[in-house]
């Protein structure tokens, strides 16, 4: 934390002596032509006369005696108010006539009028124009001479009853040093520094023996600490100051209007120049103070605490690796698949490793939060991150707890119950959602509007005090757009987490009844009854129950959930139940043991993942770093301009150049992104399509390999079922499996086998009833009632359907089920026949495995169920062992599952039909058309999986497709071509393209351990990966991530692994927020995935739109206000709130709301945006604007008509009042052609037909510029009136406007500040430099649509065309050649 003093000292030190440099430096112009010199044609210009000038107050000794007659009191039937006004009422008490820079012998007070009659000045010369101004007022009040000014006065050896109120600061004043209230604030501020030395001494001091911090195992940095007097003293000092820095900003601002005494600049000597410094002075140092304490905010506090030992300490700063998911090094259109890169990479590159390099100076690289420590009964301990960390004495850490549990249905006792749960917390999830104004606080103390803030200082101050309100409303309308979306989400999240409900609790050996879930702790022992809410991760120990599960993971249909039988063999997807889950069914013994409560359920690591995301850092956020950096650097360049170059002297320079390099960073940029974000969220939500995490929407623009699981996602959820393939054994041959038997009525009971399969299609599954509804895996459902058998699950007994009229129904008991499991692949289930008292043992499960652990498997059985396969078939096996009637129930009830799943024999291959889902291929169809790779990863056989790709599009058929698994006698891995069964092997090392590949899970985990290099080769071509378990999932998709952004689709099943960690998840569920995927739909179609890709590219699109046209907003405004401090112009006030208040805020926001386009381009939109296409739409709009603006200046540069000889001046007026400058043809001109330029702009960008609706489809855009390019059109071309004169264009003085043959406007006209007294443009001229706006339009389009969007860029294209798909990319470098054997894995 030396950091802050470090800081503290050298920023404002480099502000000061930027400051001094600047004010000493700069320069009056303009500087490149000499003003009213001479016609176009040469003649030299006639002396100027000008009008209605307004002549100084007249200040005297005694206003009867010493005021001219014409402005004599006694000319005023009222007393006379302090100004001099003749006034019944008096709108100030405060005396105009006083210098503080001068001690006056006597009080002066002004004569009648004064200050209010205005003279005409012949000849004028505008070098000199104070000393005429002052000679011709005289002369005006038939005065021989001139009166003095009150610095004239004071060395001045003649009369002193008289003077003009002209106050300047003494001539030995040159800097503020001298004015008691800048010196009093600027002794607390410096003091502070002395005390700041002290402490660092005194800390260090303290300091010596304090240990250094320690970690836990979760890299978790944590440091101690306790308050001390001199710090608490230390830390309100700072305070202080902080609050000081704005009061006296507001001082100094108040005293320019004349607020603090009544007169302006009373505090600095009524002196402009010196107000302005101390202005100046105090602003630099305030921007660097607040810019210090932003970037040491989450330490300062620390730092002004004494350092101690963890076990001492009252406070414990946490500090937390920064951790940033950088998506810069994917696969994009400047990269190939090996990660080639361009040399703008290198740039990004060297930007990052700065970064990295500052954050780590500045102790920016971790997150680092401050918390309490509280002590328990035995033990010191805090709450972070709603997760609860205690204090480890041997270690000398705080760690998470994490208790063991015992695996036991005895439960907890009290006393271990109260110890655990002080321990390991409440199990509440408590979500603080801050109050609007905290998290408003919050939001503007923010470094990006701190800048913004602290240049509205510089508005407020000189007179842009409307500007300021403007602005000010425009950054806190940003911040309370960004405030509320932030809320509105926490609140959702908040909702989601927090939830007290009641349940029963084993204490003690006894049942505690209606126990607040909150109470509850790991190792609790809990009564589950139908119709509740789990409030906790539990383990099943006793009872058989149905929980609803779609709100979590997505799952769709409720899930059975089994007893487990010990710690060891249990499995999350069949034993455990999950907090935030219902149960729909629970028999009366169910009772489940405590897993994980608070942060450590499933739930409550979806809640943490939402509230402390890890940042994710797409190459737009990346690149927008850059961005900022360079429009920084522009800002500066701006800045040197404004003040060293252009318009005014001293200060005011300075502030013109602020307020042109302010224009640069506009404040709405970063909250319109959010807005295009919210809007593409809200189209999604009306689409069925529900998002916690509207950043990740942007992402789905740009994804390139859309992953889908199988069953449930790309086919309907239920099966059909197609019949079977009995095992028949005929004499002494081989066995071989018989004819399909499509209906189970058509296995014959009177035949061993297929009345085993009768038996055993109707006992071997999972299923149960809810609501008279069998719920349980949807393949064994469709089986089970495909065989019309009934359950009674009263004594878990199963009654067959007859297999003739009149014959005796038999009946089954289940004694013992194995559920499936994925590593195994198969479910078992022994089975009591009452009529014989045989025990029958049924194991179901893929025919893979079930081949491998049978006795009599057929010769042909493999080709025989891949070719079933391979038509589309979703096939099982069944096999079966007969105990006998000798062996006891419970013996059989206490085998392990290894001992039930032996010596089994084959009965038959059981059939399902999995059909693809209605809009499964056009959808596929679709996201190929968009250039995005598909590829199916799922849990089945590698040839349904084939067959399915095949059927949907995903593969073509008239391409072979080989397979890769893996060699039972060597483990190698080998290629068979799925239609024709031959075996390939890899020989050339050269790319090819006439076969398409698939992947067994077995081939993949080989290849992954043995050479994932090639692995990662072969990734992208190929199509299917089949039998993948869940971890395999996750892992294929994390490899997918590595190149390319990847998108998963599945419906939270088995692939929760893969959807959590895809870049753009999305599951298929019932729930508004899915606890594995940012993303989720209950629509269950394949369409949702394309509605979300194509509102991702649109949201990206928008996004660059928004950024493209806010960026040209500041460099269109830059370029405007370099033309204005050339010629000391500048807009009328409403102009300027017209463009900041208006046009920017309105047109900003509109073309935010175009529409999405209707279907997906072969094209994605760019990330990039220092790319090509967004460099070239920026600039070339920027030089075609500025080269119709310097034309515009050539075109009235060349009239001698009206503006030759006519131009402005800025020597004649105090260029500080910039609202006196703005009544010339310089200004007017620039008004009209920059205003056409702001609404244009919005038009321009709302280009983008590939992934937005066409541009009149955005209906509020154009209505918005359809009224703006009206207004803008009717001050230029019509007539002086009311409308133009209130913005003070083609207007002027009443009596001018009708010498010039024009009525006049029955408004209060100010009077115009120019010779001429008006700035109307010839009607003529008008029109031409109105048509001259529309053809800046014209070409701005033309550039954009024939050069950045249209035949150029497709010239362009296909001189350097890109690579079409990752899969045409993929560095795939094997020739598979068939060989002469036909063979099977």
């Amino acid at each position: 934390m030396k950091t802050f003093a470090y800081l503290s000292l050298a920023l404002p030190t480099f502000l000061l002596l930027s400051l001094t440099l600047i004010s000493d430096g700069v320069h009056a112009i303009p500087r490149f032509n000499q003003i009213n010199h001479e016609y176009f044609n040469g003649t030299t210009c006639p002396s100027i006369t000008r009008y209605n000038v307004p002549c100084p107050v007249l200040c005297v000794a005694d206003p009867i005696q010493d005021c001219p007659s014409s402005i004599n009191p006694q000319t005023c039937p009222y007393p006379l108010c302090p100004d001099g006004s003749c006034q019944s009422q008096c709108h100030s008490s405060t005396n105009i006539c006083q210098c503080p820079s001068v001690k006056q012998a006597q009080p002066f007070k002004a004569c009648s009028a004064a200050g209010q009659f205005t003279v005409d000045i012949h000849h004028y010369d505008a070098s000199k124009a104070e000393q005429q101004i002052q000679l011709a007022c005289a002369a005006a009040l038939n005065q021989t001479s001139s009166y003095p000014t009150w610095t004239e006065l004071l060395q001045s050896d003649g009369p002193k009853n008289a003077v003009w109120n002209v106050c300047k600061a003494p001539a030995s004043v040159k800097f503020p040093t001298q004015a008691p209230t800048f010196l009093s604030y600027l002794f607390i501020y410096l003091a502070f520094y002395g005390f700041l030395a002290l402490w660092l001494i005194y800390k260090t001091a303290r300091e010596k023996t304090a240990p250094a911090p320690t970690y836990n195992n979760e890299g978790e940095r944590f440091t101690g600490y306790g308050n001390d007097i001199f710090g608490i003293w230390m830390a309100i000092y700072t305070g202080i100051v902080s609050l000081g820095w704005m009061v006296f900003l507001l001082v100094i601002c108040l005293d320019y209007y004349g607020y603090v005494t009544g007169i302006q600049y009373a505090l600095f000597y009524g002196s402009y120049d010196l107000s302005s410094k101390a202005f100046c002075v105090c602003w630099f140092l305030a921007t660097s103070w607040y810019l210090v304490i932003n970037v040491t905010r989450s330490r300062l506090r620390n730092f002004f605490r004494i350092r101690r030992p963890l076990i001492k300490a009252q406070y414990i700063q946490v500090e937390q690796p920064r951790q940033v998911q950088r998506l810069d090094n994917v696969v994009d259109d400047d990269m190939d698949i090996h990660g080639g890169r361009k040399k703008g990479r290198i740039l990004m590159d060297r930007v990052h490793s700065f970064e990295i390099k500052a954050k780590k100076c500045l102790g920016l690289n971790s997150n680092v939060i401050t918390v309490p420590v509280q002590r328990g009964s035995a033990f010191r301990y805090f709450d972070y991150h709603s997760a609860r960390y205690v204090y480890q004495p041997e270690k000398d850490v705080f760690e998470h707890v994490v208790p063991d549990i015992e695996f036991s249905q005895e439960g907890l006792s009290s006393k271990e119950a109260m110890d655990r749960l002080e321990r390991v917390g409440p199990n509440f999830i408590q979500v603080h959602v801050p109050s609007f104004f905290y998290a408003l606080w919050e939001e503007l103390t923010g470094f990006f509007y701190i800048y913004q803030l602290m240049i509205l200082w510089c508005y407020f101050y000189l007179s842009y005090w409307q500007i300021g309100v403007a602005d000010t409303a425009v950054i806190l309308l940003a911040a309370i757009i960004k405030v509320i979306v932030r809320l509105r989400s926490e609140k959702r999240v908040k909702s989601m987490a927090e939830y007290v409900g009641v349940c029963d609790v084993l204490r003690d050996g006894e049942w505690v009844r209606d126990l607040s879930s909150s109470d509850l702790i790991p190792g609790d022992v809990i009564r589950v009854n139908s119709q509740q809410l789990v409030p906790v991760d539990a383990v099943l120990l006793k009872g058989d129950i149905v929980t609803d599960e779609s709100s979590l993971t997505g799952e769709p249909l409720p899930i059975r959930k089994f007893p487990a039988r010990d710690a060891s063999l249990w499995d999350e997807k069949i034993h455990r139940l999950f907090a935030g889950t219902m149960v729909k069914q629970a028999t009366p013994d169910s009772i489940a043991l405590v897993m994980a409560t608070r942060t450590n359920t499933d739930k409550g690591q979806l809640v943490q993942k939402i509230l402390f995301p890890q940042p994710v850092s797409f190459i737009f956020n990346e690149q927008l770093k850059l961005v900022f950096a360079m429009l920084l650097c522009w800002a500066l360049v701006l800045l040197g301009i404004g003040s060293w170059w252009l318009g005014g002297t001293g200060m005011t320079a300075w502030f013109y150049g602020t307020t042109c390099a302010a224009q640069v960073m506009n404040p709405l940029l970063p909250a319109i992104l959010v807005v295009g974000q919210s809007v593409a969220g809200g189209r999604l939500k009306k689409k069925g399509i529900y998002s916690v995490d509207l950043p990740r929407i942007l992402m789905a623009g740009k994804v390139r390999v859309f992953c889908f699981d199988k069953t449930g996602t790309l086919t309907n959820q239920g099966l059909e079922y197609n019949g079977v393939h009995p095992v028949v054994q005929r004499q002494s041959n081989p066995p071989q499996l018989d004819e399909l038997k499509p209906q189970y009525q058509d296995l014959a009971s009177d035949v061993q086998n297929e009345e085993l399969l009768r038996m055993g299609l109707a006992s071997c599954h999972s299923v149960t009833v809810l609501d008279d509804q069998y719920i349980g895996n949807p393949v064994d459902i469709v089986m089970f009632e495909a065989t019309g058998a009934t359950l009674n699950l009263a004594d878990e007994t199963v009654q067959l359907c007859p297999s003739r009229p009149g014959e005796k129904a038999k009946q089954l008991q289940v004694i013992q089920r194995f559920e499936f499991q994925h590593a195994r692949a198969s479910m078992s289930v022994a089975a009591l026949d009452p009529e014989t008292g045989n025990i029958h043992v049924f194991v179901k499960g893929s025919f893979e495995r079930l081949g491998e652990i049978s006795a009599n498997t057929p010769p042909s059985y493999d080709q025989h169920a891949s070719k079933l396969a391979r038509n589309g078939c979703y096939v099982l096996a069944m096999a079966h062992r007969n105990l006998g009637d000798q062996i006891s129930q419970e013996t059989v009830r206490n085998w392990t599952r290894d001992e039930l799943e032996s010596d089994v024999s084959l009965l038959g291959l059981v059939l399902f039909k999995n059909m693809l889902k209605p809009d499964t291929t056009e959808a596929i169809a679709e996201l190929k058309q968009g250039d995005i790779q598909t590829v199916m990863i799922t849990g089945d056989n590698a040839l349904t999986g084939v067959s399915i790709a095949q059927a949907c599009g995903m593969l073509p058929n008239n391409k072979p497709v080989l397979l890769a698994d893996v060699r039972d006698k060597d483990g190698e891995i080998i290629w068979i071509d799925t239609e024709t069964n031959s075996l390939h092997v890899s020989e050339k090392l050269e790319t090819f393209d006439h076969v398409e590949l698939a992947m067994t899970g077995n081939a993949f985990r080989s290849m992954l351990e043995k050479d994932p290099d090639q692995l990662r080769q072969l990734l992208f071509s190929i199509t299917v990966f089949a039998r993948m378990t869940p971890i395999d999932k996750m892992i294929c998709i994390e490899l997918f991530m590595e190149k390319a952004i990847t998108a998963m689709c599945g419906d939270g099943g088995n692939d929760c692994g893969a959807l959590r960690a895809a870049h753009v998840g999305i599951a298929m569920s019932e729930a508004e927020a899915s606890v594995v995927s940012p993303f989720s739909t209950p629509s269950r179609t394949v369409k949702s995935c394309v509605e979300l890709v194509i509102q991702g590219r649109s949201a990206l699109a928008t996004s660059f739109a928004s950024y493209k046209y806010l960026i040209m907003y500041g460099e269109t405004m830059a370029t405007a206000k370099l033309c204005t401090f050339y010629y000391t112009t500048s807009f009328s006030i409403w102009i300027f709130i017209l463009i900041d208040a208006f046009i920017t805020l309105f047109c900003a926001f509109a073309v935010t709301q175009s529409k999405a386009a209707k279907k997906l381009s072969p094209q994605r939109p760019t990330a990039r945006i220092l790319g090509p296409e967004v460099l070239a739409s920026v600039l070339g709009q920027l030089i075609i604007n500025a080269l119709f603006l310097v034309g515009a200046y050539i075109m009235l540069y060349t009239h001698d008509d009206f503006f030759r000889c006519n131009e402005w001046d800025a020597r004649s007026v105090d260029n500080s009042k910039w609202w006196l400058l703005g009544d010339n043809y310089e200004s007017e001109v620039l008004t009209f052609v920059v205003l056409f330029q702001f609404v244009n702009a919005a038009l321009i960008f709302n280009y983008g037909y590939l992934f937005r609706a066409r541009w009149y489809r955005n209906y509020l855009l154009l209505g918005v510029c359809a009224v703006f390019i009206t207004i803008v059109s009717y001050w230029e071309l019509a007539d002086p009136n009311k409308f133009g004169c209130a913005v003070r264009l083609n207007c002027g003085n009443p009596d001018v406007l009708e010498s010039l043959g024009y009525p006049s406007p029955d408004i209060h006209i100010e009077p115009y500040n120019n010779p001429s007294g008006h700035n109307v443009l010839p009607k003529y001229f008008r029109y031409r430099l109105w048509g001259y706006s529309i053809g800046n339009m014209a070409a701005t389009h033309a550039w954009e649509l024939l050069v950045v969007l249209g035949p150029v860029r497709d010239w362009l294209r296909k001189r350097n065309p890109r690579k079409k798909s990752l899969k045409d990319t993929s560095g795939l470098r094997y020739t598979i050649t068939p060989t002469t054997t036909t063979t099977t894995t």
